[in-house]
């Protein structure tokens, strides 16, 4: 049984790690990204000193930032009980860090709960500052919003306990029913996924996807899945909310970041949250955030 889920999280590090060439498995597949930093993605700096940060001056209201969230993937965002339905009640690491930076700033927040394929629309509509929901830095968001990494994360296939499936790699998904959210990262690998198998002369994996978290890993309980392809945050928390009935078949490399997104070329707004960024980690407020919430804070070092 999991005890925690900063326990899983070592445990799926290790999984990495074995599955590795020095493991004698099969590598990492050849859907997973390079490392490299995209440009638009805010660099790194410095722990900064003692200095105020300059608020930034493009916000939608003067003092106030806006911050859309898809508030349904605990322990990145949920309400704490099911009579809550104020967004700005809601919890989680992702909240917590919000408010945060927001704090750090001198700016009030409101939280706005979006649906997930509305998330960037809405800020590309100028319907919030920021995006802070546990969304990967990848190439496709990059075209329209920037972004400033907070987490390193990865992905990972869960099944039922016992992996009576046979699903050990990517290659074994050929055939296989699999449920995923849809309009994100994880659902374009697996389209990937899927036309490579069709390329190796075997059978396309069955993609269900969901707009709704929730709705994906819910297909597995029914029995309608093998197995379900999601994020290592998003299955370990499912995981230990259901102890003894799921494993992890395989885990793909810890080379993703989780990424606070902001308007195209804001770059007021993005040196504001970056510098927020680094002194809250470099005085311990986000590793404090993520113990709370059973996250390993060494996830805390985004990948470059």
């Amino acid at each position: 049984m999991l005890k925690t889920r900063t326990a899983a999280s070592a445990a799926i590090l290790l999984l990495v790690a074995a599955c590795g060439p020095a493991g004698g498995a099969s590598t990492a597949p050849s859907t997973a990204p390079a490392t490299t930093t995209p440009a638009s993605v805010a660099p790194a700096t410095a722990a900064p000193t003692e200095v105020a940060i300059a608020p930034p001056t493009s916000l939608l209201t003067p003092g106030k930032i806006a911050d859309c969230v898809d508030i349904e993937y605990p322990p990145m965002e949920m309400f704490p009980s099911a009579d809550v339905t104020d967004p700005n009640q809601a919890v989680g690491f992702d909240v917590d860090a919000a408010k945060a930076v927001a704090a750090k700033l001198g700016l009030e927040i409101e939280i706005r709960n979006t649906a997930f394929n509305s998330l960037i629309p809405d800020l590309q509509a100028k319907r919030c500052d920021i995006v802070w929901t546990g969304l990967y830095v990848n190439e496709t968001r990059l075209k329209v919003a920037d972004a400033v990494p907070y987490m390193a994360t990865g992905q990972v296939v869960m099944v039922k306990k016992g992996n009576a499936v046979g699903i050990h790699a990517e290659g074994d998904l050929c055939g296989k029913k699999v449920s995923v959210q849809g309009a994100g990262l994880v659902e374009e690998r697996i389209i990937k996924a899927s036309a490579a198998c069709e390329t190796a002369g075997k059978p396309k994996i069955e993609i269900q996807a969901y707009e709704k978290v929730p709705d994906e890993f819910q297909q597995i309980v029914l029995g309608r899945v093998d197995a379900v392809w999601e994020t290592d945050t998003g299955a370990l928390n499912f995981m230990f909310d259901h102890p003894d009935e799921y494993e992890i078949a395989y885990a793909l490399p810890v080379d993703d970041n989780y990424g606070v997104y902001y308007g195209k070329g804001l770059t007021d707004l993005g040196a504001a949250l970056q510098a927020a960024v680094d002194a809250l980690n470099a005085d311990g407020t986000f590793a404090a955030i993520a113990e709370k919430y059973d996250i390993d804070p060494k996830l805390l070092e985004v990948k470059e």
